[in-house]
C-alpha cells in the first residue's frame, strides 16, 4: 500500500504529531541511523528521567510506518523486572512478526489486534511468507532440542534472519534498565550484545542514561562500535512552546511569567509539565500566577498526577512499604552525605537485595554514590519536595493540613528565588563558553584592564575602539583551556553567591606547554553592580575566588572579574592589587568579536526580541509600523526591505481586524531579530482565517480585484517566508524577512 493512502494516525505514540514538540532534531538523528546513513549500525539513545523516550521512540516508529519506505520498523520494550528471559523472547517474537506483517500490508488495524504466530505466518504477504514459516518452526519453544538459552538467540535474532532474506528492519529496543529480571536464569543482557555485535541491520538501544551505557560498553561481550544519542531536558524555547500548546489544547490559562516559573521548576522536563497541566485540568483551575501555579503543584504532589508519577518510580525499586520509608527517611537526613555503610545498617536487606535497591536509586537519578557516599538528589526540586512530603507524612506522621500548608507556603517563597535564578542565568555572558575559546591567542591589554579601556575609549564608537585595539602594543597571552566547570563543581557554598552561568574554573597551559610551571587556573565570575563596583564589592568578590583557589589546591591561578559597568577607581586599584583582570560587558563585547567567538559563545548581551499589543481600529497599525522601522533601521536592514516589512505588517494588522470578530480587539505582535532575519509574529483571538483564503493567498495579485483582498497576496509577495497557523483561539501568521547586505 503506497503511504499516501495511509490516513495519518497515531499508531504507537499517544501524542498527535503536532503536539510533540521539541524533539525534532533527535528524531531526525534517529531516521538518518534507520535508513543507514550513519558510520555504525548501532545507537545508543541515553536518557534523563521524564524526558519523553518512548514517545520519541514511538513518534520515530510512526513517522517510518507512514514513509513506507524501504526501512520496516520495529519497536519492542522490557516490562518492569516482571518476565523472565524467555517470555521477554517470546512477547519480542510475536512484536515483531506483528509489526513486519502490519507494515507489510499497511494496515495498522492488525498492530491493535492479538494474532498468535500462526495467525501471522497466514497474514503475511506471499513474498514474506516462506522466511517467516521457516522462522516460526526455527523458533518453536516446545521442541526438545530447543534449550531455553537456543530458543532466546532464535527469537532475538529474527530481525537478522529477515535481513537474510532481503527484508530491510530497523530495530528500537527500549526500557533497557529493565532487562535484568530476577525470575530469570540468563543474562539477556550479555546474549543481546553477543546477537548485535556482528549485526547486519541498522538498531537501537535505548533507556536510563546511568544504565545504558555501562552495561552495553562493560563485560563480555561489549557493544563498542556505536553511535551515542543524549537526550536532555527540553531546551527553554521548546518548553515554553509545550506550555502554549497545552495551554491551547486543555483551555489552561497562563502568563509569561507562569510559563518561565513552570520551565525552572520543573527543569523542562516535559512529563512534569504535562502532569501539571492535567492536574490543572483535573481540578478546574489555571495556570496564570504564581499562586494558582504552586496550589495546583501542591495539590498534584500530595496524591495527584506528579506523586503518582514517584510513587511508581519507588514501587518498582521496592514493592515493601517498610523499606520504602527507611528510605525516605535516610533521603530526608539533613546530611548532604551519608556513608554507605549507614544505608546498609538502616535498610537491614540481604545483600543482593540491598545493592539491587541502591542500583535501582542511582539509574532513577534519585541518589549518586560517590567514594563510599550516597548523595541524595536534593538538586532536583520536585523530587526533594516529594521525599519531604511522604516523609512528614508516612514517616514522621504530621497532619496533613500542616504539611500542605507549609509545602505551599515553602513553593510560594521559593518561586521568586528561582526566577531570581532564571534572570540571572538568562542575563549571563556564558564565562565557561567564552573560557574554553582561549587557546594562546595574545589580546589587547586593555580588555581586561577597566581602568585602561575607560581612559582609552570612554565615549568612543564601536568602529573606532574596534580600529585602534587591532594597533594596541600591550597585550595579554591567553593560555590553551582545556577543561572548564562552573565554580559550584569544585567549590559548592559559593553557589549561595552566584549562578551556575556566572562564574567558572578554566584549566590550562601558557603558551600550550605541558608543564608543572605552566599550568594556570582562570577563577571567573561576572558580579551584578548597577554602577561601576565599588571597592567593598570588588574587595569581596577577589576573597570568594581567591577561596575557591585555597580550598581546591589551585598554585597557579587568575581572577577575572565581569561587571555590566566596570570599576570605579578605587576598585581598580584592589584588583591590580590582587593581581586580578577586571572587565566591563562592553569589554568582554569586543574580547568575544577580537576572539572571533560570536558562534561559540552563548550571546546574551544584546536584546533581540520586541512585544507590542495594539488595539484594533482608528489606524492603530501605524503604531506598529513606526515601532518596526525604528527596529528594523536599527539592525541595518536597507529602506527598500524596512518599507516592504512595514506595508506587510499593517496588511497583517488590517487582516486581522478584519476578519477575527476578536473579542477582545487586540493584536499581539512580536519582532525577533536573529542574526541574518527579522522575524514577525502577528496573533489574534477570534474566528478563524478560512483555509480556502489562506490557499487563494499563494496565487498572483489581481489589480482588477481591487484592493479588500490583497492582504494575503501581499505579504506573501513583499516577506521572504509567510505561515498561516490555525490555533485553537484564532490565527497566527508568521513572516521573516532575510538581511541582505
Amino acid at each position: 500500500m503506497q503511504s499516501q493512502e495511509l490516513k495519518r494516525e497515531k499508531i504507537l505514540s499517544s501524542l498527535k504529531v503536532e503536539d510533540f514538540i521539541g524533539r525534532s532534531g533527535e528524531m531526525d538523528e534517529i531516521l538518518r541511523h534507520a535508513k543507514g546513513d550513519s558510520k555504525s549500525l548501532g545507537m545508543l539513545v541515553l536518557s534523563e528521567p521524564g524526558n519523553g523516550l518512548s514517545e520519541l521512540l514511538r513518534q520515530t516508529y510512526d513517522q517510518l510506518f507512514y514513509e513506507q519506505g524501504e526501512t520496516i520498523p520495529v519497536y519492542f520494550s522490557f516490562l518492569k523486572n516482571n518476565e523472565t528471559a524467555e517470555e521477554a523472547s517470546c512477547r519480542f517474537l510475536q512484536t515483531f512478526l506483528l509489526q513486519v506483517v502490519a507494515f507489510r500490508r499497511g494496515n495498522v488495524g492488525l498492530l491493535n489486534s492479538s494474532p498468535d504466530v500462526c495467525e501471522l505466518s497466514e497474514l503475511a504477504i506471499p513474498s514474506d511468507g516462506h522466511w517467516i514459516d521457516r522462522l516460526v518452526v526455527a523458533c518453536e519453544v516446545k521442541s526438545p532440542l530447543k534449550d531455553e538459552r537456543s530458543f532466546i538467540k532464535q527469537a532475538f535474532s529474527a530481525p537478522l534472519r529477515a535481513n537474510s532474506q532481503g527484508v530491510k528492519i530497523f530495530l528500537m529496543l527500549d526500557g533497557f534498565e529493565n532487562i535484568e529480571s530476577p525470575k530469570s536464569s540468563l543474562n539477556l543482557l550479555d546474549e543481546l550484545k553477543e546477537i548485535y555485535s556482528l549485526s547486519t541491520i541498522p538498531f537501537l538501544f535505548a533507556g536510563r542514561r546511568r544504565y545504558v551505557l555501562s552495561a552495553i560498553q562493560s563485560g563480555h561481550p561489549k557493544l563498542q562500535n556505536v553511535e551515542i544519542l543524549r537526550l536532555e531536558s527540553l531546551e527553554n524555547s521548546d518548553a515554553g512552546l509545550l506550555i502554549e500548546n497545552l495551554s491551547e489544547k486543555m483551555q489552561v490559562k497562563t502568563s509569561d511569567q507562569t510559563r518561565d516559573l513552570m520551565i525552572q521548576q520543573f527543569g523542562a522536563k516535559p512529563q512534569l509539565i504535562s502532569a501539571l497541566f492535567n492536574s490543572a485540568q483535573d481540578y478546574d483551575k489555571n495556570l496564570a500566577s504564581f499562586n494558582q501555579v504552586e496550589q495546583v503543584y501542591v495539590d498534584s504532589l500530595l496524591g495527584g498526577r506528579i506523586g503518582k508519577i514517584y510513587d511508581t518510580v519507588f514501587n518498582e525499586i521496592t514493592s515493601n512499604f517498610a523499606v520504602q520509608k527507611r528510605i525516605l527517611k535516610l533521603l530526608a537526613n539533613e546530611e548532604e552525605k551519608t556513608p554507605l555503610e549507614n544505608w546498609s545498617k538502616f535498610l537491614n536487606l540481604p545483600e543482593n537485595e540491598f545493592y539491587k535497591t541502591l542500583h535501582l536509586l542511582r539509574i532513577h537519578e534519585i541518589i549518586r554514590i560517590k567514594s563510599g557516599m550516597v548523595v541524595f538528589a536534593k538538586e532536583d526540586e520536585v523530587l526533594r519536595d516529594y521525599v519531604e512530603t511522604r516523609y512528614e507524612l508516612e514517616v514522621v506522621g504530621e497532619a496533613r493540613v500542616l504539611v500542605v500548608g507549609r509545602m505551599l507556603a515553602n513553593a510560594l517563597k521559593r518561586a521568586p528565588e528561582t526566577m531570581t535564578r532564571f534572570y540571572r542565568n538568562s542575563s549571563a555572558i556564558g564565562v565557561r563558553e567564552l573560557l574554553a575559546v582561549f587557546n594562546c591567542q595574545s589580546v589587547p591589554r586593555s580588555l581586561f584592564n577597566y581602568a585602561d579601556f575607560k581612559k582609552n575609549y570612554k565615549g568612543e564608537e564601536s568602529a573606532v575602539i574596534v580600529k585602534s585595539l587591532e594597533k594596541e602594543s600591550e597585550t595579554v597571552s591567553l593560555p590553551q583551556i582545556v577543561f572548564t566547570a562552573n565554580c559550584q563543581a569544585y567549590y559548592p557554598p559559593i553557589s549561595q553567591l552566584t549562578s551556575e552561568n556566572s562564574s567558572a574554573v578554566a584549566i590550562g597551559f601558557d603558551k600550550g606547554n605541558y608543564t608543572d610551571e605552566s599550568e594556570v587556573v582562570w577563577i571567573t565570575a561576572e558580579i551584578d553592580s548597577k554602577m561601576e563596583a565599588d571597592r567593598e564589592l570588588t574587595e569581596f568578590w577577589c576573597d570568594r575566588l581567591e577561596m575557591v583557589a585555597l580550598m581546591c589546591n589551585f598554585i597557579n591561578f587568575k581572577i577575572w572579574l565581569i561587571t555590566p559597568e566596570g570599576f570605579s577607581p578605587e576598585a581598580c586599584e584592589v584588583l591590580q592589587d590582587c593581581r586580578a583582570f577586571g572587565s566591563s560587558r562592553r569589554q568582554v563585547e569586543f574580547l568575544v568579536k577580537y576572539l572571533e567567538a560570536e558562534g561559540l559563545v552563548k550571546q546574551r548581551l544584546k536584546a533581540n526580541e520586541y512585544e507590542m499589543v495594539v488595539p484594533m481600529g482608528d489606524d492603530t497599525e501605524m503604531i506598529a509600523a513606526h515601532a518596526i522601522e525604528e527596529i528594523a533601521r536599527r539592525h541595518d536592514f536597507q529602506p527598500r526591505a524596512i518599507n516592504q516589512i512595514k506595508t506587510a505588517l499593517v496588511e497583517a494588522c488590517i487582516n486581522a481586524a478584519e476578519h477575527s470578530h476578536s473579542p477582545d480587539r487586540k493584536i499581539y505582535q512580536k519582532f525577533t531579530v536573529e542574526e541574518d532575519k527579522l522575524i514577525i509574529t502577528i496573533s489574534n483571538r477570534g474566528v478563524r482565517i478560512p483555509n480556502k483564503k489562506v490557499a487563494d493567498s499563494a496565487t498572483e495579485i489581481d489589480p482588477n480585484e481591487g484592493r479588500r483582498g490583497w492582504g494575503l497576496k501581499l505579504m506573501k509577495t513583499l516577506m521572504d517566508e509567510v505561515k498561516f497557523e490555525q490555533v485553537d483561539d484564532g490565527t497566527r501568521i508568521q513572516m521573516v524577512k532575510y538581511l541582505k547586505k
